[in-house]
């Protein structure tokens, strides 16, 4: 009987030992969630993060309801609200809407249950999301916008660039490439995305404004490519066969630029060539070797865009009055501008 006890008090010291070396062991790092939110998030789940022994950090916490994450710009874009909250002092969640605006009214609302500070989104609907931006407000919540618009004025403020603009700076180069290479005449077809009115709309606009001061330049297609490179694949696929003449083609970003191409080459044509909005490394690359189809590109930053949106946060959060609107500007790359722009060091960002 006496072993017994011996052996029972023995296993009990020995319990207690694991679970206290499991207590003061490292965690695991968090892996990426089935929701969409962004990983390196350890005191980021709640505005009132807590550490070990349960005292709140103390932190504002922003939350942030991306677009989409599909492409490089947004990847980037989500990597530099990280940095940018990091420097500011603030917590983060970073969810990923993938342009559907269910998912980011469930967002938006996840925000408000957990009481962040402050929500920052790129609406995927701009008339859609207004309940769910208007209740996050009225529960005490402030919401900025980037990247988009919300048709609501209860937004503190959108942060934005002048995709008009974006859209007109191509459209100028395009002009004097059609008065220069084709004798002031072109065919023209423009691939958007619908979906996004202001943003690809802006810039399909100022491009078009644009090249139709040539009376020389025809639209002779405008169709939805989705912002994606096999869905524009398909649809440049289709102008070539309704519009063999066609010369020019716009794109609202680079993954309908490059679909474009892959069909133009997929043909066998090398009489027309591609502009557009793009952001990122095959867009710099295709521009630094002189592509044959790929020709001239207004350029946002997303490190710009997460830098003035944070800014605008903690502005708010302080107690400070902001703009409205918050406008950035883009520029125009080409085969010579590249050589002054320095793309290496972004993607070595990448890396580091």
């Amino acid at each position: 009987m006496r072993m017994k006890k011996q052996i029972a008090v023995i296993l009990g010291i020995l319990l207690l030992a694991t679970c206290l070396l499991a207590g003061c062991s490292s965690q695991e790092a968090p892996a990426p969630s089935a929701d969409g939110t962004t990983e390196a998030k350890a005191s980021e789940s709640a505005a009132a993060v807590q550490s070990a022994d349960g005292e709140k950090s103390g932190k504002p916490v922003l939350g942030v309801s991306l677009f989409y994450r599909r492409d490089e710009y947004y990847k980037d874009l989500d990597a530099s609200f990280v940095k940018e909250a990091a420097d500011a002092g603030l917590d983060i969640i970073i969810q990923d809407a993938d342009s559907d605006a269910s998912k980011q009214t469930q967002q938006l609302e996840d925000f408000v249950q957990q009481g962040v500070d402050a929500i920052a989104l790129a609406p995927c609907d701009p008339a859609g999301l207004v309940p769910a931006i208007e209740a996050a407000v009225d529960a005490g919540i402030p919401v900025v916008v980037f990247d988009n618009q919300a048709e609501t004025d209860k937004v503190s403020t959108s942060v934005n660039f002048d995709y008009e603009e974006d859209g007109g700076m191509v459209g100028d180069w395009t002009a004097n490439y059609i008065n220069e290479k084709l004798d002031g005449k072109a065919k023209v077809a423009v691939i958007d995305f619908p979906q996004s009115p202001i943003v690809c709309g802006g810039r399909v606009n100022g491009f078009v404004n644009k090249v139709k001061e040539l009376p020389g330049v025809e639209i002779v297609s405008q169709q939805d490519g989705k912002a994606s490179r096999s869905d524009s694949m398909n649809v440049m696929e289709n102008i070539l066969t309704s519009n063999p003449d066609v010369q020019i083609v716009f794109g609202v970003n680079f993954d309908t630029c490059a679909g474009a191409k892959a069909a133009i080459e997929a043909a066998g044509r090398d009489d027309i060539i591609v502009v557009g909005s793009a952001y990122g490394e095959e867009e710099f690359q295709a521009l630094a070797n002189d592509d044959a189809i790929l020709k001239a590109f207004s350029t946002s930053s997303p490190q710009q865009q997460a830098k003035d949106t944070v800014a605008a946060v903690v502005k708010i959060l302080n107690g400070e009055s902001v703009e409205k609107d918050t406008l950035s500007h883009s520029q125009l790359l080409d085969a010579q501008t590249i050589k002054d722009y320095d793309w290496e060091s972004i993607i070595a960002a990448r890396e580091s």
